[in-house]
């Protein structure tokens, strides 16, 4: 997608930046899916590599950046600054890890701060990804248009020196241009539990402790900027409270992670803005992410299990984590901005958005390989004497589970009994396979004894039955009967032979009277012209 010639000086950051953000659906982080949502001129230009845990860029402009929250009017022109401070978290405990991250843009117009591509579920929101099925070009790539459609976009691919952004001047035409900054200046916070002094491109992380006390007042001063961008600037702030998860994320059972219900998520209630983010991994390693806006003043919410489901496209779950973000964002509007930018309108008055945010977040591992859930544990159901092949199928005392079957010593068990079935005739090969009357098991396959042979569910003798004469199935004609295995004629001419040790069949033999003594074949018939080996009164009738 192309981006708006307005955001090519913010911060010096390349325009193909936000392009490739419009890859949504691919983050697998934590709270930031508005985030990394968001549309050209949003967080990535922002310079803040730290935004992974970000409830925090949803107040990047937030409702206030198109109206004013406060009297429902619409927002008058102006150039935006976020400055984001996150304290996270682990369910387990431990110490707080701050970030700190800020950015300024020189107008809002197409849509600084924007919500990108969602899906809405039962409440909740799935981040889409933009899917061209493969037919972007070598020089193109796949993102949404401004309906949320898949679309091939031009990426910019100039070859730009390192002063230099790519834009497009024209479509499908990237050139390169010089980069100009818009900022504040330094940033130096005061009464804020850890020292913090940001320069642009505005990115802070450190080991522990937190940027914020919860419903501490502190304030930041900026310096102003020497180019184009904010003039200088001090405001205060007030810091959210600490989210806390009660019972703790870590708490929850398998059962409620992974099972069929909604996953229940408790909190201490607050009065400030809740997300709840879970990020989910099929077990055939598809990703989604779906955000839940809910009331902090509720402290409590039930994910939906269709929601949960619908982000790996109702697959099975093999992984999940969840984060649980309070933010609290505090609006300014009475900045001033100053200098100018090429081909870029530089609005005269400036609004700050100053967000505090704290994060509580857990990760969750599914069963392992050649596990099933049972109630709540991770069960391996080949070897489990009380889920055995499947949950709740428990084997019988004295028995044990082999291989997902209940086994005894010397066979498996079938209903009550101990049985071999390679040679039980009413469990062959398995339980309940009874072989037919007549029959035995023969190693688990049901056999007859010589040299009659199994055909449907009976033994017959196929040399001599008309239905299944020689094999299975093989039914002789009308006026023939079974010899030996072969279909025969009815009325044969009796007394024709071949001459002896002639060659077997007839046509080369010289047809006689037959001589039972001496004549080695005899023809069932003349015209048939066929012999068999014996002379005798199942080839063609009595001898003379």
């Amino acid at each position: 997608m192309h981006v708006p010639t307005k955001w090519t000086t913010i911060l010096g950051l390349s325009l193909l930046l936000p392009a490739c953000g419009d890859d949504k659906g691919s983050s697998s982080s934590g709270s930031d899916t508005d985030a990394s949502s968001t549309t050209e001129g949003g967080s990535e230009t922002g310079g803040s590599t730290e935004g992974s845990s970000g409830s925090e860029s949803e107040g990047t402009g937030g409702s206030d950046s198109d109206s004013d929250s406060d009297t429902g009017e619409p927002a008058v022109p102006h150039a935006l600054g976020t400055i984001s401070l996150i304290e996270s978290h682990t369910a387990e405990g431990g110490s707080s890890t701050p970030s700190v991250s800020a950015f300024f843009v020189p107008n809002t117009e197409g849509g600084a701060g924007g919500q990108g591509c969602f899906e809405s579920v039962s409440g909740c929101k799935i981040s889409m990804v933009p899917d061209c099925e493969g037919s972007c070009a070598g020089d193109e790539y796949c993102t949404f248009d401004d309906a949320c459609a898949s679309k091939c976009a031009r990426v910019c691919d100039a070859s730009c020196a390192p002063d230099e952004v790519c834009y497009f001047p024209a479509p499908d035409s990237p050139a390169c241009k010089k980069v100009e900054a818009f900022d504040a200046g330094a940033l130096t916070f005061l009464g804020t539990p850890i020292a913090i002094n940001l320069f642009p491109p505005y990115s802070f992380a450190g080991d522990s402790g937190s940027p914020f006390s919860p419903g501490g007042m502190a304030s930041v001063q900026a310096s102003g900027a020497t180019a184009a961008g904010f003039t200088a600037f001090e405001k205060s702030f007030t810091g959210t409270t600490f989210v806390q998860t009660t019972p703790s994320l870590e708490t929850l059972g398998l059962a409620d992670v992974f099972g069929d219900g909604p996953l229940p998520i408790r909190w201490a209630p607050g009065a400030d803005k809740v997300t709840i983010t879970v990020t989910v991994t099929s077990t055939e390693f598809a990703i989604g992410t779906l955000t839940c806006e809910v009331d902090d003043a509720a402290g409590a919410f039930d994910v939906p299990r269709q929601a949960i489901l619908a982000a790996i496209d109702n697959g099975a779950v093999s992984s999940l984590s969840v984060s649980v973000a309070r933010r609290r964002v505090e609006t300014h509007k009475d900045l001033a901005t100053t200098g100018t930018l090429t081909g870029v309108n530089v609005e005269p008055v400036g609004w700050l958005d100053i967000v505090t945010s704290s994060v509580e977040s857990h990760s969750f591992a599914g069963c392992g390989g050649g596990e099933v859930f049972c109630g709540d544990a991770c069960i391996d159901v080949l070897y489990d004497n009380d889920n055995c092949g499947q949950c709740g199928n428990k084997c019988m005392a004295g028995t044990y589970c082999d291989f997902g079957q209940c086994a005894c010593d010397g066979g498996i068990v079938c209903g009550n009994s101990c049985v071999d079935i390679y040679s039980d005739t009413n469990n062959c090969g398995d339980c309940g396979n009874k072989c037919p009357s007549g029959a035995y098991c023969d190693f688990g396959d049901c056999a007859c004894e010589f040299p009659e042979e199994l055909c449907g569910n009976s033994c017959v003798d196929t040399q001599s039955d008309e239905d299944n004469c020689g094999f299975c199935n093989n039914k002789c004609g009308a006026n023939e009967t079974c010899q030996n295995g072969f279909c025969q004629g009815g009325n044969p001419d009796v007394g024709t032979c071949c001459t002896p040790m002639e060659t077997i069949g007839c046509s080369n033999g010289t047809i006689q009277n037959c001589v039972c003594t001496q004549d080695d074949y005899c023809c069932a018939t003349k015209w048939d012209q066929q012999c068999v080996n014996e002379v005798e009164e199942f080839g063609c009738g009595s001898c003379n």
